[in-house]
């Protein structure tokens, strides 16, 4: 229980830092306007500069000025818009034997048609040793061994997700009406190098990557959306402009500002900004699937739209993204209806958990199996006593 009243002098003293920190922010955002208007007439040779670094943050490369504001396309008329969104029960170390739950919430919605949606849930319940197997089967014998951490489970939703967005845009489109697959989040697999695994890392990549191809081979536009970002790879390309230092920090600085921060203040509400390539290096493996992005204000916020590479360089995809995501967002009152739709039907709750290992221990009595287990912890709060 938070004793509010002792942290009454704490919540002050914030409230003060903050003033403080809005002012730096503005006189950041005013010098990253001027920088971003500068560099535009000569955006061809900043990126070229940047080509040639190595080392330092992540820069991003435009594909046209990065000063573009695009106004946003008309929606087209029919559409098929389906969206996939994932949760987990992630195998628990207090609980034996060890399995888990992938739970993936798929949605399709007919617009401008007669036709219904389609809103299901897809769970899939792993084991350790099927998983094990799949992730290991071309490891050398002196190979470090695989575990199942959370990561690994994390990116096998990932991967499970992008699965079930192909299998529901393939089944859902129609002739003569346009369909975009969309996901939630980053389409970069930026998160699995941190496993300290990079065979496993690199076999995860190529896997999702996979699954990027069936899109492409089937002529279907995905695109993901990600709320709130937090990439500053516009900043510290405007900063290599400026001649900041890679790491510098100073009143004249404009590092810490993100390219939320900055499109927000560049865009009118419904404008798209220029394309950008993103240049993490966990792209060297997505082969023809380098992802870029554009930055959209909506009626509640910038996002970041992001796709392969191939998506973007068609134009009437680059509009239909740009015009459903906003429809999207309008609809969702901030922030794409079909993605709230796909969470609801994929968040596992915990009373989900808990009458998820109620079953499994009910079935195990009835096949004559181990019941599962709870270490002394988990079993005390499942029973407090006090």
């Amino acid at each position: 229980m938070v004793d509010f009243t002792r942290l009454a002098g704490q919540i002050e003293d914030f409230a003060v830092y903050r003033r403080g920190e809005d002012r730096a922010h503005a006189g950041r955002l005013d010098r990253a306007r001027v920088a971003l208007a500068d560099c535009a007439p000569a955006w061809e040779a900043l990126v070229e500069r940047a080509q040639a670094l190595s080392g330092g943050p992540l820069r991003a490369l435009p594909q046209a000025r990065p000063d573009a504001r695009d106004g946003c396309p008309p929606r087209p008329a029919t559409v098929t818009v389906v969206a996939t969104d994932g949760s987990q029960i992630f195998p628990d170390r207090h609980v034996e034997p060890a399995c888990y739950l992938l739970n993936v919430g798929r949605v399709a919605f007919h617009y401008g048609t007669l036709d219904p949606p389609l809103i299901a849930a897809e769970p899939t319940l792993r084991y350790r040793q099927q998983d094990l197997a799949d992730l290991a089967q071309d490891d050398d014998a002196d190979a470090s061994p695989i575990d199942l951490t959370t990561e690994v489970v994390s990116a096998l939703r990932d991967e499970l997700e992008l699965t079930w967005l192909f299998e529901t845009a393939e089944a859902e489109r129609r002739s003569g009406r346009p369909v975009l697959a969309v996901a939630d989040g980053t389409l970069i697999r930026w998160m699995l190098r941190g496993m300290k695994n990079r065979r496993l890392e690199d076999r995860l990549i190529d896997r999702y990557v996979a699954e990027l191809d069936r899109f492409r081979e089937a002529g279907i536009p995905v695109m993901s959306y990600v709320s709130r970002p937090g990439n500053a790879e516009v900043v510290n390309l405007l900063r290599l402009h400026l001649g900041e230092d890679d790491w510098a920090e100073g009143p004249e600085s404009i590092r810490g500002l993100l390219d939320r921060h900055l499109f927000e203040a560049w865009l009118a509400e419904g404008e798209r900004s220029a394309v950008f390539l993103s240049r993490s290096g966990v792209l060297k493996r997505y082969g023809a699937h380098r992802i870029v992005a554009f930055y959209v204000r909506g009626c509640g916020e910038v996002g970041r739209v992001e796709m392969p590479e191939w998506v973007a360089q068609n134009p009437e995809w680059l509009d239909l993204a740009h015009a459903v995501v906003l429809d999207q967002c309008e609809k969702g009152g901030g922030y794409p209806i079909i993605l709230q739709e796909a969470h609801e039907r994929a968040v596992v709750r915990m009373q989900e958990k808990e009458v998820f290992y109620r079953i499994l221990a009910r079935q195990a009595r009835r096949a004559g199996g181990v019941v599962p287990t709870y270490s002394g912890k988990a079993a005390s709060k499942r029973a407090p006593r006090v």
